[in-house]
């Protein structure tokens, strides 16, 4: 136990502390309300006093001005690439379909307007219009792949991948999204060039091959801004992870055949996403399909049924086997001759 006069002796330690400190703020309150005398200008410094507030003024007016004009200038260029996106659910677009909703009226409900009153109340109580269109493009463009794919010959990442991609360049616009699955594509085959020493499994090694691209996504969207360059300033980030996640189709498809059969199936992808895009951004098929529901979905289901039951050669192995299909021709023709020349023979 502490003896008394240590305790004390703190206790005295403390109270003078705590009297110094009470002390030292009364003075600094004392200091801070005397309030000082102001100094006066009168006559020429007076004046020169103003001159120089007005000119520093109209100097921060300016250099405000000109920082302010090329953010201004960028602004104003994301937001008119956001009103004319189709994809954005709150830019201009919206109100235009909306609008050539009121201007083209339909009449009472019935059998064969189910859908039109539907979707009109749903855009009354606040859907977006440019959403209802996307959602009803997009079997079109799915429809337009499988014909693509099964008529007339292209590959391609099967039909979801091309539609959506699509979509995803419909957001970046289209020559944003070309330069971007170019670079993509770029970065995928340098990543796998230069990972193909390492023995990994496919998995790892694949998402390794995300990282690199990752990177070089980063580089070309930082450098892009830093030099200002307006195709890179309003990309947003799920068209762009639906780009870089086309490498894993990349990948999966060198797995399995070469090189250039891998990168002439990209290539058709490409073909088949901006046709798509291009359908997408039609203001004619909007309008068509926002007006007509029920008749889009008639006639989709229709050319679906006749896809299905072609079973036909694909147009581009016509070109692929003409060879073979005149050597086939050639041969039925010689047996038909001989077939016709046989009753001859035998008399």
């Amino acid at each position: 136990m502490p003896s008394k006069k240590f305790l004390s002796l703190c206790l005295t330690i403390m109270l003078l502390l705590v009297s110094s400190v009470l002390i030292n703020q009364s003075r600094l309150s004392v200091v801070f309300a005397q309030s000082p005398n102001p100094v006066r200008f009168e006559g020429e410094d007076l004046a020169s006093l103003e001159a120089i507030e007005e000119s520093s003024a109209e100097a921060e007016a300016s250099d405000s001005t000109s920082l302010a004009s090329p953010s201004a200038e960028i602004v104003e260029k994301i937001q008119q690439k956001a009103d004319e996106d189709i994809t954005e659910t709150t830019g201009r677009q919206k109100s235009v379909l909306a609008a050539y909703l009121d201007e083209n009226p339909i009449g009472p409900l019935n059998p064969t307007n189910v859908l039109q009153k539907a979707i009109r109340q749903a855009v009354a109580q606040g859907l977006p219009a440019s959403l209802v269109v996307i959602i009803l493009i997009f079997p079109v463009v799915a429809s337009l792949v499988a014909l693509a794919r099964h008529v007339i010959g292209f590959k391609g990442f099967g039909i979801y991948i091309p539609a959506v991609l699509s979509v995803a360049f419909v957001s970046t616009g289209l020559t944003t999204g070309i330069i971007l699955f170019i670079s993509v594509l770029l970065g995928a085959m340098l990543a796998r060039y230069l990972l193909k020493f390492l023995k990994m499994p496919v998995l790892p090694k694949t998402a390794m091959v995300l990282l690199l691209v990752s990177i070089v996504m980063l580089l070309l969207l930082t450098v892009g801004s830093v030099l200002k360059i307006d195709l890179v300033l309003n990309v947003s980030i799920f068209p762009l992870l639906i780009i870089i996640l086309l490498t894993e189709n990349f990948m999966t498809s060198q797995m399995f055949a070469s090189r250039g059969e891998a990168l002439s199936i990209t290539f058709e992808t490409l073909l088949l996403a901006i046709i798509g895009a291009l359908i997408f951004g039609n203001e004619t098929i909007q309008r068509f399909v926002i007006l007509k529901p029920e008749l889009t979905i008639l006639l989709v289901a229709i050319l679906n049924l006749a896809i299905g039951r072609y079973t036909g050669l694909r147009l581009l192995e016509y070109f692929r086997f003409q060879d073979l299909l005149k050597k086939n021709s050639r041969s039925e023709k010689y047996k038909k001759l001989d077939n016709d020349d046989s009753p001859g023979l035998e008399e």
